[in-house]
């Protein structure tokens, strides 16, 4: 019967008719997109419907495809004129277990009313009830229910699905319910940025309130010292999870790792696959794997050697996705649909050809995301997007939203004068505040255009309508760009279309013909199933691994950290007779004779060290001859105290830091970035220890660059770049760089003082470089989930004698309007972070 469909389904997309009969249907898409609906006719939108409700039964992904793809656009443009399609739509959903689909049918036709026979209705509720569990308040997928019955059953999984197949909700639901109802748990949460950080912490509280379960958990997103409430969330990082291993004493009940697919990242495997060992010292968690791509099913193969997983994989997602190429032909633009004939051909409206210009042309009116590969096209599409809305938006929370940028990062900076049209732009070198703030006005449907980076393929949240894509590459600083990895093109186009508000996203390719890289979305090209950065490594970039071994490979390298990370992991399996693992594992084809040669290298290294095991754990990303060097350093210093870090309100605080930045960079243990030098990081710094605003930070950065490109006769940065430098140095530089370069420091001096008797006071200033504060209400603020920049105004409204350590305190000064004159932005973020 599956033969004789996928037979009939081909011989339908291969005749004329319709061919004739989908082009009229497109036509008449394309012209909803910038006008109104061409009519079509009853007997063609019958003949169409027909042929969906065939290629639906197709197994094959192409054909099934192309039947959700005529559904979505008949209910979009004729599901109001030709009611007959709504009950045949309800059906297919049905049969497909595609209930979120089901309730966006309802809810967009909400007279839909028909009656079926009553063998048909018993068979869609028993499909209904089958599809919903006690547990959750919404239907689910045939996917999402085999994927909860596999974590109910307290299976290890690993789950495969596109972007938008909804498979993290399940999982969060599923975590939350077992967490919130058990004597005590903690469960660990890993994500590849700190964007996703507050994302992930957001959709858990969000789930927590709507169940009652608020006050039942915390959410640990930083490290800290103080005791765990008995039911944990540990929302974070592979880097900050590892320090929090490294403090012992904790064990895991569940394992859930989010964008799994990093495994295979070159900055970030390598520090994962450390992570997820360390746990596994330790604990025996439920682990759960979450990824956009099967490809990557198999990359934990070695980690979790011994561990038999469930698979749920599925390729099929609720919103479908059409893909569009636009080219631009005299005063026309041609429209044509991927692997389909269907071509449509509409005025420009337009003299010039921007970009911007065909934005406005087939975004109007709806919600869209521009992908673009560098941040500061992001901010020059968005001024043009902006210039080009003519049209006065009165609205209150978009006004508000832009008065906050100005207050809190800058009065030019160009996103605010964006926001009052409808328009931001968002990527990584923004503050927190802010991205949290444009986010939430996207999915709130305030922002209708959104310029975003490749933060879209990190797993942040932002779907629109319609998606338009222009030549992307992947950037990589002083060297020859890349094609983007399918995994993250998919990630980013999974963004086109929303569950729950429409049934296909539409995907724009602009001038694929020019595109650097052409093959992004060609069906037969089959992506190689992927192995762990760290295996990867070692097989292609074996003589770099020796060199890192033998400490002579270029610490001003870009990939420095990723090879003496693997150095490192080396070192210590071989020190802890866990060496074979790695050795004998599948994912490693470098012969015998190179791994006779990477053992007696490891040897080498091992037999040379001189710091302690536990400071090379700790330290993963420093190799360890660049730590002996500091070790032998430190350790013939006879006035140690001229050494030791300073408290961050010591008035010698820059000049000690600095001199000790100067050691770690003649040693190879830290490399500020190209543009930056130690003693512009180090003044940052010091400003973002005492918790300097950011705003402050920002205008005396820009004053400086005036007053240099006026002495050197220059033209000065702009606005925006000063506050995107400000961002890349506090988070690259000060948060990740030189803080791993200070917490290998003070580890180092540690053992030192304590192997010498010595007794003076070492501060871990990496630990308030990561917050970027020092004061304790400050600190317990940002612990609390408060952004630096709320935590920042809260703390500067109050009397130095108030504390608050919890957020009952903090609810009880809203309450009492001892925090009225806070920013309105402010309030709401307490107001949804800690509501009761």
């Amino acid at each position: 019967m599956t033969e004789l469909l996928n037979k009939l389904a081909k011989k339908i997309i291969q005749s004329d008719e319709y061919q004739l009969n989908s082009g009229i249907l497109f036509d008449s898409y394309i012209q909803s997109l910038t006008s109104t609906n061409e009519p079509i006719g009853r007997g063609v939108i019958k003949k169409l419907i027909s042929s969906a409700q065939i290629f639906y039964m197709s197994e094959k992904r192409n054909i099934r495809n192309e039947g959700a793809i005529l559904l979505s656009m008949m209910l979009d443009i004729c599901g109001d004129t030709y009611k007959e399609i709504l009950p045949i739509a309800n059906n297919i959903f049905v049969n497909s277990g595609d209930f979120p689909n089901i309730q966006l049918l309802c809810q967009r036709f909400p007279e839909l009313d028909f009656k079926l026979n009553f063998y048909s209705e018993a068979q869609n509720e028993f499909r209904e009830t089958l599809n919903t569990v006690l547990e959750l308040d919404f239907p689910l997928t045939d996917f999402q229910r085999l994927l909860w019955e596999d974590l109910s059953k307290g299976y290890d999984t690993i789950t495969s699905a596109p972007t938008s197949a909804g498979k993290t909700h399940v999982i969060l639901n599923y975590l939350l319910n077992k967490v919130a109802k058990s004597d005590g748990s903690f469960a660990a949460i890993i994500v590849p940025t700190r964007a996703l950080i507050s994302e992930v912490a957001g959709k858990i509280y969000e789930i927590a309130k709507d169940g009652g379960y608020d006050n039942d958990i915390e959410i640990c997103t930083i490290p800290k010292k103080e005791l765990f409430a008995n039911k944990t969330f540990f929302v974070m990082t592979q880097e900050r999870l590892h320090e929090i291993l490294l403090l012992g004493d904790l064990t895991f009940d569940y394992l859930f790792i989010d964008e799994a697919h990093n495994i295979s990242d070159k900055s970030r495997g390598v520090l994962l696959h450390l992570t997820l060992e360390k746990m596994l010292e330790d604990s025996y968690p439920q682990i759960i794997i979450s990824m956009p791509s099967s490809n990557y099913q198999d990359s934990f193969s070695t980690i979790f050697k011994d561990i038999k997983f469930k698979k749920e994989i599925t390729q099929i997602s609720p919103v479908t996705k059409i893909i569009m190429s636009i080219k631009l032909k005299g005063s026309n633009l041609v429209i044509s649909r991927n692997n389909s004939t269907n071509i449509k051909i509409i005025p420009k409206g337009f003299i010039k050809t921007d970009f911007a210009d065909i934005i406005c042309k087939l975004g109007k009116g709806q919600s869209n995301i521009i992908y673009r590969n560098k941040t500061n096209d992001c901010e020059n599409i968005a001024n043009k997007i902006s210039s080009r809305i003519t049209e006065t938006t009165q609205n209150a929370l978009l006004e508000e939203a832009a008065n906050y940028v100005e207050e809190f990062v800058h009065s030019k900076f160009s996103l605010a004068n964006n926001l009052r049209k409808g328009v931001a732009f968002h990527y990584g070198p923004l503050p927190s505040s802010i991205r949290v703030l444009v986010e939430n006005l996207v999915k709130e449907d305030h922002v209708k255009f959104i310029v975003c980076t490749s933060t879209l393929a990190e797993g942040v949240n932002l779907p629109a309508r319609n998606l338009f894509l222009k030549d992307p590459i992947q950037i990589i600083p002083y060297e020859k760009s890349e094609q983007i990895e399918a995994v993250k093109i998919n990630n980013i186009t999974g963004r086109a279309g929303r569950m729950l508000q429409h049934f296909g996203g539409n995907i724009f390719l602009i001038e694929p013909d020019k595109w650097r890289f052409k093959d992004y979305f060609n069906n037969e090209q089959e992506e190689e199933d992927k192995v762990p950065t760290y295996f990867k490594s070692i097989n292609e970039e074996f003589e770099i691994i020796i060199r890192a071994l033998k400490g002579d490979y270029d610490h001003d390298e870009r990939d420095q950290y990723r090879f003496y990370t693997i150095a490192n992991k080396l070192i210590r399996e071989f020190a802890n007779n866990k060496l074979d693992k790695t050795l004998n594992a599948d994912e490693l084809n470098i012969g015998r004779k190179k791994r006779a040669l990477l053992l007696d290298n490891i040897k080498l290294a091992h037999d040379s060290l001189r710091v302690p095991a536990f400071t090379l754990e700790a330290n993963p990303t420093v190799g360890y001859i660049q730590q002996n060097k500091l070790f032998n350093f430190l350790n013939k210093q006879k006035q140690l105290e001229d050494w030791v870090l300073p408290h961050p309100k010591s008035g010698s605080l820059y000049d000690t830091m600095l001199r000790i930045c100067q050691k770690l960079i003649e040693f190879g243990v830290y490399q500020p970035t190209a543009d930056n030098n130690p003693e512009h990081i180090c003044i940052i710094t010091k400003k973002w220890i005492l918790g300097n605003s950011l705003k402050e930070i920002i205008s005396e950065q820009i004053a400086w660059n005036i007053r240099r490109a006026k002495q050197n006769s220059e033209k000065p940065k702009s606005v925006n770049t000063c506050v995107r430098n400000v961002i890349k140095a506090i988070n690259n530089d000060i948060r990740f760089r030189l803080s791993n370069s200070l917490k290998c420091y003070q580890l180092i001096l540690q053992t030192i003082l304590v192997n010498k008797n010595v007794e003076l006071s070492n501060v871990k200033l990496h630990s308030f470089m990561e917050i970027g504060a020092c004061d304790d209400r400050m600190i317990n603020l940002i612990n609390m989930g408060l952004s630096r920049e709320a935590a920042k105004e809260i703390d500067d409204k109050l009397v130095k004698k108030e504390t608050i350590s919890s957020r009952k305190q903090l609810f009880d000064l809203l309450r009492k309007d001892r925090l009225k004159t806070i920013h309105s932005i402010t309030k709401k973020e307490i107001l949804e972070l800690f509501s009761e």
